[in-house]
Parts: C-alpha cells; sequence; structure tokens
C-alpha cells in the first residue's frame, strides 16, 4: 500500500510539473509587446467587474522616497498606452510623487477587482510626462481631452500637500470655466504617468490560481509561469 500511495504522490508531482511546462512554454508562445497574456487578463477583468463597480479602475500605486520608505496611495487607471502593455495615470506636477519618480522610476500597482476576485500585483519603472517633456505630448495631450472639467480643475488648484492658510482666498478652489473647457489647453501642473511594465503577478482567488508574468530582459517577449497560490 505505501508503494503504490508514494507511486501515486510521484506521479501527481509529474502531471504538475508537465502542467506547468505546457501552461507556461503555451502563455510565452501567445505573450507577445501589444497582448501579453497578463495584459489580456486585467482588460477582461475589468469588463466584468465594471458593470457594476465603476470604482474598479482605482488602485494603489507604490514608489520609494528620498529617504528609502514606500510610499502609497490611490490612483486612477487611465488605461493602457495604445496597444501597449504600459499603464497610464495621471498627476499634478507639484505632488511629491512626481520626485519621488524621478529620483527613483521604480514602482508597484495593487489592485484588487472584487467581483472577479482577482489579484493584480504590477511592477515596473514609472515616468513622468510633463509640459517639457521631450516625448509623448500627444499622449498627455489626450489624457487630458478625456478629463473631466471638474478633474482639469484640480490642476489649478493651490499646492497639493501645504498648509492651507486662515487668509487663503476662498475661491482659490472655484477655477473658472474658460480655464479648464478647451480640450487642447493642457494646463502646465498637468502630467501623464507611465508604467513600463517587467513584472505581473496575478491571483484568483475565486481559482485558487496564480501566475507569474515576466518581461524576458529588455525585449517586448514574456514569460509566464503557474505557481502556488
Amino acid at each position: 500500500l505505501r508503494q503504490v500511495q508514494s507511486m501515486q504522490r510521484a506521479l501527481d508531482r509529474i502531471s504538475r510539473v508537465a502542467f506547468q511546462l505546457v501552461y507556461t512554454t503555451t502563455m510565452t508562445s501567445a505573450s507577445t509587446a501589444t497582448s501579453p497574456a497578463w495584459r489580456t487578463a486585467v482588460l477582461t477583468a475589468l469588463k466584468k467587474n465594471g458593470k457594476h463597480m465603476p470604482y474598479v479602475k482605482y488602485f494603489q500605486m507604490a514608489t520609494v522616497k528620498p529617504d528609502g520608505r514606500p510610499a502609497n496611495r490611490t490612483v486612477v487607471y487611465r488605461g493602457f498606452l495604445g496597444d501597449t502593455p504600459d499603464i497610464t495615470m495621471v498627476t499634478d506636477l507639484r505632488s511629491g510623487k512626481v520626485q519621488e519618480i524621478r529620483a527613483n522610476p521604480a514602482g508597484e500597482f495593487a489592485w484588487y477587482m472584487p467581483e472577479t476576485r482577482d489579484q493584480f500585483r504590477i511592477a515596473g519603472d514609472l515616468t513622468v510626462v510633463a509640459h517639457d517633456s521631450a516625448t509623448m505630448q500627444k499622449e498627455r495631450q489626450e489624457a487630458w481631452a478625456k478629463m473631466s472639467p471638474g478633474g482639469r480643475a484640480q490642476f489649478a488648484w493651490p499646492v497639493p500637500g501645504f498648509p492651507r492658510l486662515d487668509d487663503e482666498n476662498p475661491d482659490a478652489f472655484d477655477i473658472p470655466e474658460e480655464l479648464i473647457s478647451d480640450p487642447n489647453a493642457v494646463l502646465e501642473n498637468f502630467c501623464l504617468v507611465v508604467m513600463r511594465v517587467d513584472e505581473v503577478d496575478h491571483l484568483s482567488l475565486r481559482k485558487n490560481r496564480r501566475w507569474h508574468h515576466t518581461r524576458k530582459g529588455g525585449t517586448d517577449e514574456w514569460e509566464t509561469v503557474e505557481v502556488n497560490p
């Protein structure tokens, strides 16, 4: 009986390894620059969650402070950059995260989608596209055009994070409509932030399965391995 049980355990291990090799080979060959497997998983989860949960587009973004300690905050997903796997969000040029990213571009997102019970941990290097950046000005303008007037107004508010003064103009947060109504007139404080993703950990709590996706060096190819949840 012990020999039978031992053989069965060995066969189970061989089966799991074989499945993982097949899965990895299949997913690696299917993952390209324009459509890595994790990007498809994110879009599918967003579609399923977005029907009832518009706030699913909020996720946590961690950066590194100058003293080496982590900084974390909630940001809004603004879409993939075209057909690429790069993820975009926006920020104010005067915010602390801009200096953090410029000093150390490493960042990570933690993104949980309640309806499908998917968790994505997405890591890579962040780039701030400001008014004086040499590239991606077209993408920055397009992101501004998609903002609501209320969202645009925040970039004309007083400096974020500064103390609020007792004698501060009470109308400082009432931004004239003509300043924010033009989708082509991007305010100087408006920045696009882009993450070039190089690692994704996808956990499906509903299926009790987990996949680790990594970019192969500096290429546009991806490797996917199923790991224990």
